[in-house]
């Protein structure tokens, strides 16, 4: 009988908090705006007899976080050096959280496509502060301090998932819901957020966990799920034909598909933590914890409930335009031109995400501003022009950002409603048309409309897709 195996998926997610400031000292904290290591200082480049100083925005943006996350904010909590010797660490040890963080016992909630809710724990939250970056060329690698001592927070789940998929989720809903706390920008693509799994397989049904794998070098969310899916099987497979798997960390290749060994994996102990005698223990009173709650900005869960309910728009819409900040912003600013919270949600739902799926491009660089989009929605509400036209202003205005009704009216496209302009295209059409006249006069209920959509589709046709919809029909039906 085939052993029957179930995965068990843990995230450690590192993420840069979007401070004016380093964490221990004054630098800039932007290690790609303005040249290599032009952000740096003698305390964050480790010089010795220098002192770090907490930057008290670090906690502000660390505590929002954690109450995005449902944690519990911890009122004591202190620092740890984490020794080791390269080059990244200028200091030779990095300053984090081991013994007590600042936030504990949170937990993230998401849906899956399948409709099935997944709760994932989280176990800690740990203010930290970041390494140099390393650029490696063919015979040399550089080191750019200005990425040393920019503040991190690492958020650790409880080994919850089990699967790739849950996993993939878990990671779109956690930058959904601290993009919009506004502490972070929460990109892979701009290092603002690093991921590391840990993953491991047991029997199903058992009591204990296997031996966990730590994989790196994970550089978008569909590389995590590709890893875990690659990894799962790799272990599986090695189990089953009689080997054993090795707690080590490995780096996912994604050109190749696979894992690679790194390194044998380290405890605890290979760091030798011990307390920062630099840094007097963090005390965030409660006063402060309520006074950073207030600051909160709304959340997802608040602005979709808003949407529904103030814009009465329908669950699936205020889902869709609320996943991502940006996008719920863009579609606000619509409305406040339009005035027609529905038509807005379907524009944007419609053609603006197709757009941006086929050119890949985020809504912030979308060539249309909400400004001229909601003008184009008010242009079809007053009859000034069809939906048909009204595409072709769309499609004009991706390369031609101008007030849509100086587009209409120097490209000709003002729709037509003048009665006998309309009534002339319609009596040629049922001229030319005689066989369907007495096809739609012959027909049964059901067949009718079809005839009729084909004969103004003529009308249409012969207007080049300007003459008014709703007097074609009034006008057509008059006639037959």
């Amino acid at each position: 009988m085939a052993r029957e195996w179930e995965s068990v998926i843990g995230l450690e997610v590192h993420l840069q908090l979007k401070t004016g400031t380093k964490v221990w000292c004054g630098c800039k904290a932007d290690y790609d705006g303005e040249g290599m290591n032009t952000h740096t200082c003698p305390i964050c480049l480790g010089h010795p007899g220098t002192l770090p100083k907490l930057n008290k925005k670090v906690v502000e943006y660390a505590v929002k976080a954690a109450l995005a996350l449902n944690c519990n904010i911890n009122h004591h909590s202190a620092f740890d050096r984490k020794n080791y010797f390269y080059p990244d660490a200028p200091k030779n040890y990095q300053i984090t959280q081991f013994e007590k963080s600042y936030a504990e016992k949170g937990y993230l909630d998401f849906t899956l496509n399948s409709g099935r809710e997944v709760r994932v724990g989280i176990t800690k939250i740990q203010i930290e502060e970041d390494t140099a970056k390393s650029i490696h060329a063919a015979h040399e690698s550089f080191m750019n301090y200005n990425r040393a001592s920019i503040p991190l927070i690492e958020i650790i789940s409880e080994p919850d998932m089990r699967s790739s998929e849950e996993a993939y989720e878990y990671l779109n809903t956690l930058k959904s819901v601290i993009k919009y706390t506004g502490v972070s920008d929460v990109s892979m693509e701009l290092g603002s957020l690093r991921c590391d799994a840990n993953i491991s397989v047991m029997e199903k049904g058992a009591a204990k966990f296997g031996t966990r794998v730590e994989v790196k070098n994970l550089n978008s969310f569909k590389a995590v799920a590709r890893a875990i899916d690659y990894e799962i099987g790799r272990q599986i497979e090695t189990i089953e034909q009689g080997g054993t798997i090795d707690q080590e960390t490995r780096l996912w290749d994604d050109e190749a598909q696979i894992t690679r060994v790194m390194r044998s994996k380290e405890e605890a102990m290979d760091y030798r933590y011990f307390h920062e005698p630099d840094l007097l223990q963090l005390y965030i009173p409660q006063s402060r914890i309520e006074e950073i709650q207030a600051m909160m900005p709304e959340s997802k869960a608040e602005k979709l409930l808003r949407f529904t309910k103030d814009y009465e728009l329908p669950d699936y819409d205020a889902q869709v335009l609320t996943e991502a900040m940006e996008l719920a912003d863009y579609f606000e600013k619509v409305v406040e031109v339009s005035k027609n919270p529905k038509s807005s949600s379907n524009w944007i739902m419609t053609e603006v995400l197709r757009h941006l799926k086929e050119t890949g491009k985020e809504i912030e660089h979308f060539e249309i501003s909400a400004e001229n989009l909601g003008k184009i929605i008010l242009l079809i509400d007053a009859k000034t022009i069809s939906s048909k036209i009204a595409k072709e202003v769309f499609a004009l205005s991706l390369t031609d950002n101008r007030d849509p009704e100086i587009i209409v009216k120097e490209k000709g496209l003002l729709q037509v409603s003048d009665e006998g302009a309309i009534l002339a295209m319609v009596e040629e059409v049922l001229k030319q048309n005689e066989k369907m006249v007495e096809d739609y006069r012959n027909s049964d209920e059901g067949r009718k409309p079809r005839v009729l959509k084909g004969l103004m589709g003529q009308v249409m046709k012969l207007s080049k897709g300007k003459a008014n919809p709703e007097l074609v029909t009034k006008l057509m039906l008059e006639r037959l």
